[in-house]
């Protein structure tokens, strides 16, 4: 049986050319590599058979760091061939790219996530490269609690302008570790940014994306969390989506624990061999 759920976010990079303080990927720590074209295969063939989302979000780090992104959009694709798939990038390395490459996966929306004000404009050139491509753009702009969006919408091809001024951090440093932050699970939940997402990462799923990213740092010395394997008990999982658990109680249950990202100081671009 498929289990139908609103979102799924996929992790195809590790790595990513920013170091935001504050990330949900831990691109604030040494991250590097990226998942394997093969393993991205055999994760598609064996959860497209469990899972029936409307939306994939492919994930990192930054996706586009990874050298066969294209194939990567066509395997999802062709896996989930009704799904919406969701190309979520910080918008740096789209100068790589041929512009046209983003009209050729049928429904796709790319989010741009804007990081530092002051990069906003080189951010803005690649998206115009891509918006040359097609004429019949319309265009919506809005705000929700300081988050702008810009929507441009064509019918090949949906593209996120997005601002999200402040990130709540998911951790806690402590003498140079990641600690839980042990609140109340139901408040954690409630200022939770992404609450109904689970994340497929190394072929578990989660509950949400800044968990495998945590877990795989702290090696099992403060959180205490097993991602869910294809014969495991993906039905619970399921169930539990966008509802409070015990290890919401990681995460803060106030907003002050938030990192400006517009602000130069708390993002960084990095070289990546």
């Amino acid at each position: 049986m498929k289990h139908r759920i609103k979102r799924l976010d996929f992790n195809v990079a590790y790595a990513c050319n920013l170091s935001c303080k504050g990330c949900i990927s831990l691109s604030d720590f040494d991250r590097r590599g990226v998942e394997s074209l093969k393993d991205i295969k055999e994760q598609c063939k064996t959860w497209s058979k469990i899972l029936d989302p409307s939306i994939i979000s492919i994930f990192g780090g930054e996706p586009l760091l990874h050298p066969r992104i294209k194939q990567v959009l066509d395997i999802i694709r062709e896996s989930w061939p009704n799904a919406l798939i969701r190309f979520i990038t910080n918008g740096y390395l789209l100068r790589r790219y041929d512009p046209e490459m983003w009209f050729t996966f049928g429904s796709l929306e790319m989010q741009v996530s804007i990081h530092r004000q002051d990069h906003e404009p080189l951010i803005t050139k690649e998206i115009k490269r891509i918006v040359k491509c097609r004429e019949g753009w319309t265009t919506t702009r809005s705000k929700v609690d300081g988050h702008r969006q810009l929507e441009l919408h064509n019918e090949d091809l949906t593209i996120w302008k997005s601002k999200f001024k402040r990130f709540v951090m998911p951790y806690r440093l402590e003498n140079g570790e990641l600690k839980p932050f042990k609140s109340n699970p139901k408040k954690a939940h409630s200022i939770c940014g992404s609450p109904n997402v689970p994340i497929l990462y190394r072929n578990k799923l989660y509950k949400c994306a800044p968990l495998p990213n945590i877990l795989e740092l702290d090696k099992g010395k403060h959180y205490k969390y097993k991602g869910i394997e294809p014969n495991g008990d993906v039905e619970g999982l399921v169930k539990k989506i966008n509802k409070p658990e015990a290890v919401c109680s990681m995460c803060p249950e106030s907003t002050s624990h938030s990192i400006d990202h517009f602000k130069k100081e708390n993002v960084h671009v990095k070289d990546i061999d």
